[in-house]
């Protein structure tokens, strides 16, 4: 598990073995273990701060594309830019990340704070030492010095609008989430069965199934669910990740495309192909994957003495159907402008 610093390998992980993953976790996005023998202080010293970005799940297209927007901002907005990244989710890797940046000099660290009761304690003790934490990757908390990402709230209220719009007030739905306790997933879930309840009394809400954000396991629970509900009229998926295996999963239990409404979440190159196939009826584009130079600049301007008072920073969500294909990406207006 290696660090890399704008594209080449600087320093080595090693605190975390391959054992201790939550979800079947392997190398690191940078490829197999080699050592290191310079730190990147050490090695280049320079006036610029070391800003880190942690990828939570490398595995995940547009958890890179924020990783290379990055990348691509440092020079412009006024960092160096250091990356580590985990292929699956795994918390005790990240949060080793987080403290191996520290040792290291990090100014700023951008992560995704998967579980905030768990990441706390190493977070504030980073920020003790002056270092500006801020949470982005669909992940928020309140006590990172910036929160960026989608209103979770927003978005369950979204989705279920937008079932009913489509398929009715009285859909049967069956949701696919990551696990039980991812919290960003947690607020949207239960955001959807408040704002569905007062609004659409009659629709269903069948059964949530864990995928685990692994595409394998998402196509069991998908092939399973068409045996296990067939009054189901629509899937929601509210992470990406097993949403690629919806396409097959669903041919293979003998449905056509449009049989069973399918709303997904996010923009990746796989969803947008199978919105154009028929396979994903719509699906709801996170602009925040787009948003780390945003929040770098926050980040920066802390360090500057110019820190935003304001801590949660709302990013929005684009939907988008077969009439949006090509898909145009998210609108300034997306994006929050800062103080």
């Amino acid at each position: 598990m290696r660090l890399t610093r704008m594209g080449r390998p600087t320093a080595l992980f090693l605190a975390v073995p391959l054992a201790l993953v939550l979800a079947a976790c392997g190398s690191s996005s940078t490829g197999s273990s080699s050592t290191a023998s310079e730190s990147p202080a050490a090695s280049s010293p320079s006036v610029l701060p070391p800003f880190w970005y942690l990828n939570i799940l490398t595995s995940y297209d547009l958890y890179n594309t924020s990783q290379k927007l990055f990348e691509e901002a440092a020079p412009k907005i006024g960092y160096e830019a250091f990356t580590a990244g985990s292929p699956k989710v795994d918390i005790p890797e990240q949060i080793t990340f987080i403290e191996q940046a520290v040792a290291q000099g990090a100014k700023a660290i951008l992560y995704c704070n998967a579980d905030p009761k768990t990441y706390e304690k190493t977070v504030k003790a980073a920020q003790a030492k002056g270092i500006v934490m801020v949470t982005t990757g669909g992940c928020v908390d309140d006590y990172s010095d910036f929160s960026v990402g989608s209103d979770n709230k927003t978005f369950g209220e979204v989705a279920a609008k937008t079932i009913a719009a489509q398929v009715g007030k009285d859909a049967k739905v069956v949701a696919f989430s990551t696990n039980e306790s991812t919290p960003n997933q947690v607020v949207i879930l239960d955001a959807f069965k408040k704002y569905s309840a007062a609004n659409s009394p009659d629709m269903k809400l069948l059964s949530v199934q864990y995928t685990n954000a692994d595409p394998a396991e998402a196509a069991t629970k998908i092939a399973s669910a068409v045996a296990a509900y067939p009054e189901a009229t629509a899937f929601w998926f509210i992470e990406g990740a097993g949403l690629s295996a919806v396409p097959k999963s669903l041919e293979q239990a003998g449905k056509k495309p449009g049989d069973i409404f399918t709303l997904g979440v996010d923009a990746t190159p796989e969803t947008l192909a199978a919105i154009e196939s028929g396979w994903v009826s719509s699906s709801l584009a996170q602009c925040f994957f787009y948003a780390t130079p945003f929040a770098a600049q926050l980040a920066l301007n802390k360090l500057n003495g110019k820190g935003s008072k304001q801590q949660s920073w709302d990013v929005g969500l684009v939907p988008v159907g077969k009439a949006d294909l090509p898909f145009a990406g998210c609108p300034e207006s997306s994006f929050p402008k800062i103080d």
